[in-house]
C-alpha cells in the first residue's frame, strides 16, 4: 500500500536545493490546474445542488478542473435515487421494475466512472507533483552529465610540476 505523499513544506526528511526546489516548481503546477472551486457546468435543481455544496464542501481539493465531473456525478447520483425510490414503490411484480433496475445499474456504472474521474485526492495530486519534480530533477542532471566538463586545475599539483621540470 502507497504512502501519502506529503507537501514539501512538511517533509521532514532531508532533500538537496535541487530536490526541493524542483518539487515547489512542480507542486505550484498541479495546485494552479483548475484554480478556483467547482462549479456546476449544467443546470441543477435545488435538491442537485444541496448535493454538489455538499461534495464540494467535505473535499476541499476539489477545483474548477473538477467541476464537470463533479456535476455529472451529482446528476447520476440524484437520478439513481430517483428510481431507486420508484423501485422501492413498485410492486415485486411490477412489469415495469426490470426496466427500472436496469436503468438503476447503468446510473451505478455512470457515478462509478464520474467517482474514477474525481479520485485526484490532493494526497494524488501531491504524489503526481512529487513524480513531476522527479522527472525535472533527472533532466537538469542528464543536462549537467551533457555540458562539457572543465578539468579543474590544483594548485598545488601545478607549483610541484614546476618544481619537477624546473630542477
Amino acid at each position: 500500500m502507497a504512502r501519502p505523499t506529503k507537501s514539501v513544506n512538511t517533509v521532514s526528511k532531508n532533500l538537496t536545493k535541487l530536490e526541493k526546489k524542483s518539487r515547489e516548481i512542480a507542486e505550484k503546477q498541479v495546485e494552479t490546474v483548475g484554480n478556483g472551486t467547482p462549479e456546476p457546468v449544467m443546470p441543477l435543481n435545488d435538491s442537485e445542488l444541496t448535493i454538489f455544496e455538499k461534495y464540494v464542501s467535505l473535499n476541499d481539493s476539489f477545483n474548477a478542473a473538477d467541476s464537470t465531473a463533479l456535476t455529472l456525478l451529482v446528476k447520476s447520483l440524484y437520478r439513481y435515487t430517483e428510481i431507486d425510490q420508484a423501485i422501492g414503490e413498485l410492486d415485486v411484480m411490477d412489469e415495469n421494475r426490470p426496466s427500472l433496475i436496469r436503468q438503476v445499474s447503468t446510473y451505478d456504472k455512470a457515478i462509478q466512472q464520474h467517482s474514477a474521474a474525481l479520485s485526484l485526492s490532493l494526497t494524488a495530486r501531491l504524489r503526481m507533483a512529487n513524480d513531476m519534480a522527479k522527472v525535472m530533477i533527472e533532466e537538469k542532471k542528464l543536462a549537467n552529465m551533457e555540458a562539457p566538463q572543465v578539468q579543474e586545475v590544483n594548485p598545488l599539483l601545478a607549483v610541484l610540476e614546476a618544481r619537477k621540470h624546473a630542477k
